[in-house]
């Protein structure tokens, strides 16, 4: 059997190499700095305020107030440091943007020039589109149960109108032909016609006049109106 010999180095022999040497020291590298989270809430805190603003929007309003205030309570030292703009700055953009989205409640928007006279207060529209139904105008004989009085000449007759847009007043409108036309007339409530207004007499040629009359009337589409008799 061969016995094979290994060499074995005298490590006493050996050049030693002092670790600690200058030229060997590597300088301390610090680890990359992370998505600082103080960026991202600064900038929600702008944002959804803003959004509050823009779109009138409660919700986001509320939601924005929450927001800012967890910010401002959960800020650090390190954050204040960090963070583009102060904790409390978002809280009041936020205060500001829930006072705007409340603003109509207190300061309704104001009625557009040359807006139709007698339409209901909270239309100001200024709309001039008719609404594609018809009007009826009928004649009929006044019910023992009508407020309405006879006339002189003994004739018990009443003038309804049925059918007016509902962006129109319709006791602006009476009012209106009352004086215009000197009759006696109300308002009343029909389950099935809704809101149907009682002339006194035969008032229909006037009542139609008004009704399409472009300068002291309601300026609607004659092609919309029907007149009935008995």
């Amino acid at each position: 059997m061969k016995l094979q010999t290994y060499f074995v180095p005298n490590t006493s022999t050996l050049p030693t190499v002092d670790m600690r040497r200058p030229d060997l020291i590597i300088p301390y590298q610090s680890p990359a700095a992370k998505e600082n989270a103080g960026d991202i809430s600064s900038t929600l805190g702008s944002t959804l305020p803003m959004a509050a603003m823009f779109t009138r929007n409660k919700f986001i309003g509320w939601a924005s107030v929450v927001f800012a205030i967890q910010n401002w309570l959960g800020e650090s030292a390190e954050t204040r440091k960090t963070a583009s703009q102060p904790a409390y700055f978002s809280v009041g953009m936020s205060l500001m943007a829930l006072a705007v989205t409340y603003l109509p409640m207190f300061l309704p928007p104001p009625t557009v020039p040359g807006s139709d006279p007698f339409a209901e207060a909270d239309e100001g529209t200024g709309e001039t589109k008719q609404s594609q139904s018809y009007i009826h105008i009928r004649i009929q004989h006044k019910r023992a149960d009508s407020i309405l009085p006879t006339e002189r000449n003994g004739r018990k007759t009443l003038t309804t109108v049925q059918g007016l847009p509902k962006k129109f007043d319709q006791w602006k409108i009476l009012r209106v032909i009352k004086k215009k036309f000197a009759c006696n007339g109300t308002v009343v409530v029909d389950d099935d016609m809704g809101e149907v207004i009682q002339l006194q007499g035969d008032q229909r040629n006037d009542v139609q006049k008004f009704l399409i009359d472009k300068k002291e009337g309601l300026e609607l589409d004659p092609k919309t109106i029907k007149i009935h008799g008995f």
